[in-house]
């Protein structure tokens, strides 16, 4: 009897041979990321939401996209998920000798020191000098801006480029907060956009510093907004006013409204 992961390999063969969906047979390895990408989102989404149900759904999602792009690279060069599989599973023993070999590590700060130690090991092995590398990690493009921000002062900190306490971090949001002021003052467009991205950046190292990752606390930001707008439409519906008409102050107060019914 096949294995699920098996009977699901055979299912994307057969959506990319011949007499198989034109969709599926157009994607390429590009094309295919990119999708990966997205249902790795919803996986987050459904994880924000608390939803095992949902999760496990994302998963299965996210698995058949991760064979997906197995299945086009295999049609450059020999490669089954096995291989992955394997070559993942090789990667994390490797980078674990506190857990599989002979050091130890008992504390997050250890365990990661070991892990760099043996990424630099692995490009000495690839003849690149480790050395002469970024203190900043490479980030793909894709990569959203606030884990970009984020990731990029982790990585300056790791060498001493960080304030001593958090009140050097509060002067500096101070300070951009006051130069996009300026710019907005003087009708500068493109001071303006300088400076937002200087106050974003300012303050994503804030949520660094607090332990907060920033990606998440938007998201679940812009969760909460979604979920509130919608009760103040559903209000404003049920008044028969709509909404673009309605008074300022009327709006404010379902607001307010549907964040106590969401908060209750």
């Amino acid at each position: 009897m096949a294995r699920p992961c098996d009977e699901l390999q055979q299912t994307i063969d057969t959506l990319r041979g011949p007499g198989g969906c034109p969709w599926d047979r157009k994607q390429d390895l590009v094309s295919a990321s990119r999708y990966l990408m997205d249902e790795a989102g919803e996986l987050l989404d459904a994880a924000l939401e608390g939803d095992p149900a949902h999760a496990r759904e994302e998963l299965g999602d996210l698995l058949f996209m991760v064979s997906f792009c197995c299945r086009i690279l295999a049609e450059e060069q020999p490669l089954t998920m096995d291989d992955v599989a394997r070559e993942g599973n090789q990667k994390l023993i490797r980078r674990h000798p506190h857990v599989f070999g002979g050091t130890s590590a008992t504390t997050t700060e250890e365990s990661q020191e070991r892990w760099n130690e043996i990424k630099a090991d692995e490009k000495r092995a690839k003849g690149l000098d480790p050395d002469a590398a970024s203190a900043l990690k490479d980030m793909p493009a894709s990569t959203a801006p606030l884990h970009q921000a984020h990731d990029y002062q982790k990585d300056a900190a790791r060498v001493g480029f960080d304030w001593p306490d958090l009140d050097g971090v509060w002067a500096k949001i101070r300070e951009e907060e006051g130069e996009l002021h300026e710019a907005v003052t003087e009708n500068d467009p493109a001071a303006v956009e300088h400076e937002m991205g200087d106050l974003l950046f300012a303050l994503v190292n804030l949520s660094r510093r607090l332990g907060v990752q920033p990606d998440l606390a938007l998201r679940k930001a812009n969760t909460r907004f979604r979920a509130r707008f919608h009760l103040v439409e559903e209000e404003f519906r049920g008044t028969g006013t709509p909404l673009a008409e309605a008074e300022l102050d009327a709006m404010e107060a379902a607001w307010q409204r549907a964040k106590k019914r969401l908060a209750g």
